[in-house]
């Protein structure tokens, strides 16, 4: 029998997969290949049926495309040995669709701005609530020849909810459910923050999410407007900046947003179904999550039964990271998938608007609507 074919996303957790896979192939006789495969390379992939891996990780974001297409097929949590009651519901609520849970969850993240609280406190600004907070405080560290805000710019489509989730906070959508992007809605949800962003320019405009966030760590950069899953990355031990952190979840009208939910699904064309409810429970088990925290401090794995455990809470308390738990809960509490567009065609569309967007802060199109090709609205003519 041939190995049961797994696609992963990059990211620690590889590594840690990949480490205790050989117990799970002895003990249980499955031999799995593991392939690391970048998200928009797994999306395309998929959509077009060039390969067929059995289990792949679903990202939320296109999971209204793989639904409809028939790429993933439906599960039970009870048939894997979990219940609805281990994971956080925001999780469980962004792989389902009609009723059905489609992958299941190993991340979540909020939207969060992470800043450096030491560089705050120097200049006298106070923790960042709203949007407004965050482009003062911007203007006060660059006036002061101190690296500002970074966000991700690169045109690959995930970068969109940097955008929409900004947008989110005003109520504004840059990409609605069907239909065009609205220049006008586009520039009153985001303007400031492109504003900001265009600053650094097409430097900031080549770099992949990894690279703006280690902007923060090298201190290129004060404040950056990302996810949740950043706090452990900059509270490692090797961490230049560790303890000099500040954590906030922001917002005008509304929470911003950047959620992220991804999980590992069944394809509808898996060949050995309980050998891949098997690696999935396994996935899940206690061994393989622990040593996600204790081993790479992963503290946003969204399962509410670690918070029973001991060895959770000691980690915790041992790394100082109850601040950046409770940030980590404020954004899943703070979560809203209304902001992101349940759309068939979510790549290719988000794919062409940060296209526009990346344009703009790269600075070759003065506009959004320039730069997307879209007419503003037009006005009525006086009565």
């Amino acid at each position: 029998m041939r190995p049961l074919r797994v696609w992963l996303k990059a990211g620690h957790t590889v590594e840690i997969i990949r480490r205790m896979l050989p117990r799970f192939e002895d003990e249980t006789g499955i031999a799995v290949d593991i392939a690391v495969v970048p998200e928009s390379e797994a999306h395309d992939a998929l959509a077009a049926g060039a390969a067929r891996p059995d289990v792949v990780t679903a990202p939320f974001w296109y999971l209204e495309e793989l639904c409809e297409a028939g790429i993933v097929a439906p599960m039970a949590l009870g048939d894997l040995g979990m219940n609805d009651a281990s994971f956080v519901p925001l999780a469980l609520a962004a792989l389902s669709r009609r009723n059905e849970l489609y992958a299941v969850p190993h991340t979540l993240t909020g939207g969060v701005l992470s800043y450096r609280a030491d560089l705050f406190a120097g200049l006298g600004l106070d923790a960042p609530r709203t949007l407004s907070d965050v482009a003062t405080a911007h203007f006060v560290l660059t006036d002061s020849d101190l690296p500002g805000l970074v966000a991700r710019c690169d045109r690959q489509f995930s970068s969109l909810e940097t955008y929409a989730g900004w947008a989110a906070a005003r109520g504004r959508t840059v990409l609605p459910d069907a239909g065009e992007a609205d220049a006008d809605e586009v520039a009153a949800g985001i303007g400031d923050l492109v504003t900001m962003l265009a600053a650094r320019g097409a430097a900031l405009t080549t770099l992949d999410y990894a690279a703006v966030g280690e902007l923060v760590v090298s201190e290129r950069a004060s404040m950056i407007f990302d996810t949740s899953a950043w706090v452990f990355r900059f509270e490692d031990d090797a961490s230049p900046v560790r303890g000099r952190m500040g954590y906030a979840v922001i917002g005008d009208d509304h929470p911003a947003q950047f959620l992220y939910a991804e999980g590992l699904a069944l394809t509808s064309w898996c060949t050995q179904p309980e050998a891949a409810r098997r690696f999935l429970r396994w996935r899940h088990s206690d061994d393989v999550v622990r040593a996600e925290v204790e081993q790479i401090g992963r503290i946003d794995v969204p399962r509410r039964d670690l918070r029973s455990r001991e060895w959770f809470d000691e980690h915790v308390r041992r790394r100082s990271l109850g601040d950046c738990l409770a940030a980590i809960d404020r954004s899943w509490e703070s979560g809203d998938l209304r902001h992101v567009a349940r759309r068939a065609d979510f790549v290719s569309r988000a794919r062409e608007v940060m296209a526009a967007i990346s344009g703009v802060i790269r600075g070759d199109h003065p506009s959004f609507a320039d730069a997307y090709g879209v007419s503003p609205a037009p006005t009525r003519p006086p009565a």
